[in-house]
C-alpha cells in the first residue's frame, strides 16, 4: 500500500491515457496523487482532479511543461510546500511523431521526440532527487522513481518513429545508471517498457501505418496484434498496476529494472 505517499504523474491530462489510470490506481493504493500535463491539457488535468475527488480521492492538478526545468522546479516546490513532502514521481509524459524512416525524419520532430521523452525525464529526475533525499529512511527507502520507457526502448520495433524508439532506449539507459547511483540512498529508479497499449498515441500510430501501406487502421491493428502472444493491446490500467508494484514498498528490492509489460510481443532487433 501506497497510504499517505504524495506521487506526482506526469503526462497524466488525457482522459484515456496511461498518466490517469497510473493515478487513479496509485491513489487506490492510498497515495495522494498529483497530476500534471502541458498548458494544452489544462482542460483535462482540471477533469481528472475533479472526476478522482468525486471519488474520494486526493489528487491535486498542476501545469507543467517537463521540458523547462524552471517549471518543472517551480511545482516540485508548490508541491512539497502544499503536501509537505514528495514520495513518488512517475515520469509517463511522452510524444511519438516523426516517421519511422531514417532518411525521411524531420530534424525537428527527432530534436523534439528527444526534448520531451527524455530530457523531460531527466528535468524531472534531476529536480525531485533533493525532495526524495530529504525524506526520512524507512528501511533504507526513502522514494521511488518510476519511469515509463517503451518496448522499443529494449528493442528496435517496425513502423515506430525512430526518434521514438532512440528517446525510449536512452530513457532505459538513465533509469539504469540513476538507479545504480541513488541505491545506497534509498532511492529507486525502475521504469515500464509497455508494448501495445490502447491509447490515442496507438490510435494515431495505426491511421499513419494505413496511409503508408494503404490499408484501413483496423487492418494495422490486426497486424500489430498478430505479434502479440496474448492477442490484443493492453488496457492503461493494466499498465498502471506494474507503474504500483514498483513505487510501492512490495518492490523494496528492485531498482534498475526495465520490465517489458507486452503480452508476450516480442522485443524486436
Amino acid at each position: 500500500m501506497l497510504t499517505d505517499k504524495v506521487a506526482i504523474i506526469t503526462g497524466a491530462g488525457h482522459p484515456m491515457g496511461i498518466g490517469r489510470a497510473i493515478a487513479a490506481r496509485l491513489a487506490g493504493e492510498g497515495a495522494l496523487v498529483v497530476l500534471t500535463d502541458i498548458e494544452a491539457a489544462r482542460d483535462g488535468l482540471l477533469e481528472g482532479c475533479q472526476t478522482l475527488q468525486a471519488d474520494g480521492v486526493r489528487a491535486r492538478h498542476f501545469v507543467m511543461d517537463v521540458t523547462v526545468p524552471d517549471q518543472v522546479s517551480s511545482v516540485l516546490k508548490s508541491v512539497a510546500k502544499q503536501l509537505g513532502r514528495i514520495d513518488i514521481l512517475v515520469n509517463n509524459a511522452g510524444i511519438g511523431g516523426g516517421s519511422s524512416q531514417l532518411m525521411e525524419i524531420q530534424r525537428e520532430d527527432f530534436q523534439r521526440t528527444l526534448d520531451v521523452n527524455l530530457m523531460g525525464t531527466f528535468n524531472c529526475c534531476q529536480k525531485v532527487i533533493p525532495y526524495l533525499l530529504s525524506n526520512p529512511a524507512d528501511n533504507n527507502q526513502r522514494g521511488s522513481v518510476v519511469n515509463i520507457a517503451s518496448l522499443c526502448g529494449l528493442g528496435a520495433i517496425a513502423d515506430i518513429p525512430i526518434a521514438y524508439t532512440a528517446s525510449k532506449f536512452a530513457v532505459v539507459g538513465l533509469t539504469k545508471a540513476m538507479a545504480l547511483e541513488y541505491a545506497d540512498k534509498g532511492i529507486r529508479f525502475n521504469a515500464v517498457c509497455p508494448g501495445a497499449v490502447n491509447t490515442s498515441m496507438r490510435e494515431q500510430l495505426f491511421t499513419r501505418i494505413a496511409e503508408e501501406q494503404g490499408i484501413s487502421p483496423q487492418q494495422a491493428q490486426a497486424l500489430e496484434d498478430e505479434t502479440i502472444a496474448l492477442g490484443r493491446g493492453a488496457e492503461p490500467a493494466e499498465i498502471a498496476a506494474s507503474v504500483a508494484y514498483l513505487a510501492g514498498p512490495s518492490a523494496s528490492y528492485v531498482t534498475g529494472l526495465a520490465m517489458p509489460v507486452a503480452g508476450g510481443m516480442a522485443a524486436g532487433l
